[in-house]
Parts: C-alpha cells; structure tokens; sequence
C-alpha cells in the first residue's frame, strides 16, 4: 500500500513540506492544513489505487500543532501532526526516550550530511539580473517560466537557486518571477493564473510553465520542469500570461 516506508520509520519520521504558506502570519487554517496533509501523504507516500482520506483535522494544545485523523482503510486509522505553518509533518507521535535512542545512533551521519549540503549551497550563487522580476505578461520566447515566490520562503529561494543553472542549457527561455508576500499586484496575478489553470492558490514557491503548474519545490519538481521546458523549446508551448492578458 505505501510507496516509501519511511512514512511511519522512526528516525525519518519528521517530513518537511515543499510549499511555503502564502499568510504573511505564517499560520494557515485548519482546511488549508487537512488539504496539504492529504495531498502531501498521497502524492509522496500512498499508491493511487490506495489513496488515504482524513477524517478529521484539530488544534492539538498540547503541542500546539494541528492532528490529523487519517483512515489508511480497512479500518485503520492513524493520528498525524502538522506545524501550524505548514512546514513540518510530523507521521505519528514518539516516545521521547526511544527517539533519543536512535538519533544518538545516527547523529554522526546526519551531521555530515548537513555539512554537505551547506558546502553545495555556499558554491551556488544567485544572479537576479537574470530573472524578469514583476515582468509584464509578453514573451519572444519559446519557454516561458511563470515563478511566483514569497521573501523569507526557503522552499522558493531554493527553487531560484536551482534556477540559476538553467539559463546556461536553455538559451531561448524566460523567467518571469512575482514576489507576492509584499506586492499585492503580483498577488492578484497570481490569483488570476491560478484561477486560469482551474487550481487555487496553496502556497509558494507556485511555478507555471505551458499547460502545467507546480506547487512547492523539490528537486524532482526540477526535473519535471526542466522537461517541460525541452518540451515547449522542441515545439510550440503557450505562454502562460496570455490566459489572463
């Protein structure tokens, strides 16, 4: 039934969301948590023969974050937890002392992990000249990237840094991006384009490209757009502005 056991594995139990809220407050609603939370468990870790419903989302005082009911079918059901911002999904409740246990065992290889990845980053740098900030809806190109982002969202800063290399292998493409935390006429675009692509809005990073629209970020993300790209250079692709203009 699950794609990935990872989902209810003890140490990799705490699963960061690839989306951050669009509330500059970053507290989002109890149906904005249930649909994230649903969407999420689906798409990452269930077969779509075998899709899980939740059946209810709460406020738990206790950790102040919110629960979820989830029904696995056959009668199983699970509680669930997800930050109030968003960000953290958190599969099943631990037992402190039994986490504790087995982060002591993995402590060394996480840490070298992590310094990985801030030495990848350190050598990647961001050339915003490239990108067509609050851009006009016109285009001469044959892909055009549709990128709207919210200043202080990691997920999006991770996106455009990913981004950056891409102008080095598409030459005929073009990066519209839209910061919507602060620019309400960025924001109402977006709206409209969601509306335009029959979606609604969940959260940024947000990323049209031809027919198809990404929420969040991830690195497979990137690969799905980088094919959509080579797709809309080897033949015609629309522009995704021109379903508002």
């Amino acid at each position: 039934m699950f794609k990935k056991t990872i989902l209810f594995s003890a140490i990799l139990s705490l699963v960061f969301l690839s989306a951050c809220s669009l509330k500059k407050d970053n507290t989002i609603s109890i149906e904005e948590a249930r649909a994230k939370t649903e969407s999420f468990v689906n798409e990452n870790f269930m077969d779509p023969e075998y899709p899980i419903t939740i059946t209810s989302m709460v406020e738990d005082e206790q950790t102040d974050l919110y629960k979820a009911s989830i029904d696995l079918g056959d009668g199983q059901l699970i509680d669930t937890y997800i930050s109030k911002d968003g960000k953290k999904f958190f599969p099943q409740a631990y037992e402190i002392s039994e986490l504790e246990k087995a982060l002591n065992s993995e402590d060394a290889e996480i840490e070298n992990e992590a310094v990985s990845i801030d030495n990848n980053n350190a050598n990647t740098e961001i050339n915003l000249d490239l990108f067509n900030e609050s851009a006009d809806l016109e285009s001469n190109k044959k892909a055009v990237v549709y990128f709207f982002w919210g200043d202080g969202c990691p997920h999006c800063a991770r996106q455009k840094t990913a981004m950056t290399s891409w102008f080095e292998k598409y030459s005929d493409m073009e990066i519209k991006t839209y910061e919507v935390y602060n620019n309400d006429d960025n924001r109402a675009i977006l709206e409209d384009l969601a509306a335009a692509y029959n979606t609604t809005i969940q959260g940024v990073p947000m990323t049209f490209i031809g027919d198809k629209f990404w929420v969040g970020y991830a690195d497979s993300f990137g690969e799905e757009m980088q094919n959509k790209i080579s797709e809309c250079l080897s033949g015609s692709c629309e522009n995704p502005g021109q379903r508002i203009k």
